[in-house]
């Protein structure tokens, strides 16, 4: 058993200033561009090993683990203010936005990378499958409360997370192409149907508890309507399903994001009648309660700072400037960047076709929705430098892959300032 040591002072000293720089830049970044999460990814690569190489590796590790735990809860936050009414109806605009922001980057990136930069079209099949997915971390970040709870916030959430599903079976199927040298090799028909089907078993399941929530209140309805037992409730239903995704094949962000849907509406105030006289004297205990209460004060100083300060962190800064003596990759990284950015934006034309017709005190204009629409979906962050880690061997180590890394760092930089300005 090792023994308890007392940490260095250049140790303990580097850990506390990390810690205190994320949430200082965090807040500078919040007050001049409605960006916080851009002062975290500053600090990020300023402390990892592409910039300055502060933080030891083990530390860098640990702050990925904390950080992937800070966006689980992110996304189990959204589940928790989810309006399903909205999402039901607006389920085939989701679709759409969706598969408009996985189809057209994958083919402008064949275009573009086969033709125009003179890559292979495989090659540009893992760049556009890297850019196809949609950074719901950021997205929820950068979008209020009250935003999230309107149309356009279920149209963003729902779309994000279909591109997070779809993103899943590219990474699959890119992971099962390049673990072999032939570039004509057969996909299992398994590799792509299981997350597909993982997920609507996942979506199915959660309907059914919703469905015997009133059979589980006859049965534990007081004894669950404490602090206590909300925050068991809470970890042990959030933690059971991103187990169970994990290992089922499908995405992790869906177990949370269902988990917390699954929460809000079991234990939904007008669900329960027996309640009354405790709502009355405000004695009533939900999971949003719970979670409000006892975790989000620690998730806003800590997980969530650390999560987007690991992604500063993972990216490859130093090869961004120059491959093998040319500075082409910069050229060649911003013109993709954009054609990227314009690639996502355009799911914003969906508004224009299909409307929000019911009005309202706080409903945004077409172009305000289009607009947040587009620019929310431009940012890809984590999603996509795990994709493109996944397509290296396809892509290459050197200016292929320095092009798909400029346009993930511009395209989340440029998405993430975008919707804070409109904000």
């Amino acid at each position: 058993m090792p023994e308890y040591t007392i940490p260095e002072i250049p140790i303990f000293l580097t850990f506390a200033s990390f810690l205190f720089f994320i949430n200082i830049a965090e807040w500078l970044a919040k007050y001049l561009i409605e960006a916080g999460l851009l002062g975290s990814i500053v600090v990020g690569i300023i402390y990892g090993p592409e910039a300055a190489n502060i933080l030891p590796m083990d530390a860098q590790t640990t702050f990925q683990v904390i950080g992937y735990i800070g966006l689980l809860l992110i996304v189990f936050e959204a589940g928790l203010s989810t309006d399903m009414s909205l999402l039901y109806k607006n389920i085939w605009l989701s679709l759409l936005v969706a598969l408009t922001g996985v189809g057209l980057p994958i083919c402008f990136s064949i275009l573009l990378l086969s033709v125009g930069f003179k890559y292979t079209a495989l090659q540009g099949f893992a760049a556009g499958a890297s850019l196809c997915s949609t950074s719901l971390g950021t997205t929820l970040a950068l979008l209020s409360p009250e935003i999230t709870k309107m149309r356009i916030g279920q149209l963003l959430l729902s779309a994000a997370l279909i591109d997070d599903i779809v993103g899943l079976v590219i990474a699959a199927t890119i992971s099962e192409i390049s673990s072999v040298d032939e570039v004509s090799v057969s996909i299992k028909w398994q590799t792509i149907v299981r997350p597909i089907v993982v997920s609507v078993a996942f979506g199915l399941f959660t309907f059914v508890i919703w469905v015997l929530r009133i059979l589980m209140f006859r049965l534990w309805g007081d004894r669950l309507r404490t602090p206590r037992a909300q925050l068991f409730v809470v970890v042990f239903v959030l933690a059971g399903y991103v187990a169970g995704a994990n290992y089922s094949g499908t995405s992790e962000l869906f177990g949370a994001y269902l988990a917390g849907t699954l929460l809000i509406h079991v234990f939904a105030l007008s669900s329960c009648e027996n309640f009354e006289d405790k709502i009355e004297d405000h004695q009533i205990v939900t999971p949003i309660d719970a979670f409000t209460i006892y975790i989000i004060p620690i998730l806003q100083v800590l997980p969530s700072p650390l999560f987007f300060a690991s992604i500063g962190a993972a990216l490859p800064i130093r090869s961004l400037g120059s491959v093998h003596g040319s500075h082409r990759v910069i050229r060649r990284g911003i013109i993709y960047s954009l054609l990227m950015g314009v690639a996502k934006a355009a799911v914003g034309v969906w508004m224009f076709v299909w409307p929000d017709r019911e009005g309202g005190p706080h409903t945004l204009t077409i172009i305000q929705s289009a607009t947040l629409l587009g620019m929310a979906m431009v940012a890809r962050g984590e999603i996509a430098l795990v994709v493109a880690e996944i397509a290296r061997p396809i892509l290459g180590d050197d200016e292929p892959f320095a092009v798909v890394v400029w346009a993930i760092l511009l395209n989340t930089v440029g998405g993430a300032v975008g919707v804070g300005l409109i904000l």
